[in-house]
């Protein structure tokens, strides 16, 4: 989430400082200004857009998060090129956020109820967590390795999917 922001201020940095560009290059108009403004301009819109389509985006993400049922850390990547930190070295996670509203895993958000794409089933099974989803026509898959909570924290789980989706989770030995 917080590299989703990241990006998003970058594009709107470079956005605007494309329409500073097109502000200066109107007023001052030098040789062949016309050719700079409409490439000022279209990067501009160009980044505008993307801005626009990160910021959904990460509304969506924020939902889900904040509506969590079920939250997973399944990997952690270390970059041995990155210098360490206090004799630590850096890593990054991936997180998988699954609430009634959708999936959030990495940077990929999926919605749930809206162009026809639904949660499927979901399998909770000892080393690992399986989610279907999608349309009528087209069902996808995400597996993940995860070790099974203990006996109390699944019976929450599980109520929790009943409540919010409707979905009943298969717990499988």
């Amino acid at each position: 989430m917080n590299k989703m922001s990241w990006y998003a201020q970058c594009i709107l940095a470079a956005s605007l400082f494309c329409a500073a560009l097109l502000v200066t290059l109107i007023i001052l108009q030098p040789p062949h200004w016309n050719f700079y403004a409409i490439l000022a301009l279209t990067a501009g819109l160009i980044g505008m857009v993307i801005f626009f389509t990160l910021s959904k985006k990460m509304k969506d993400a924020q939902l889900i998060i904040e509506n969590q049922i079920l939250h997973i850390q399944p990997a952690v990547l270390r970059d041995p090129r990155k210098k360490e930190i206090n004799g630590a070295q850096p890593f990054e996670t991936i997180e998988m956020f699954i609430s009634g509203f959708g999936i959030l895993l990495g940077f990929k958000v999926v919605k749930f109820n809206q162009d026809g794409i639904k949660l499927k089933a979901v399998e909770i099974g000892r080393d690992f967590i399986s989610i279907d989803y999608g349309t009528d026509e087209e069902v996808r898959n995400i597996r993940l390795m995860h070790q099974r909570p203990d006996r109390d924290v699944l019976v929450s789980i599980i109520e929790k999917f009943r409540y919010e989706t409707g979905i009943t989770p298969i717990v499988t030995e």
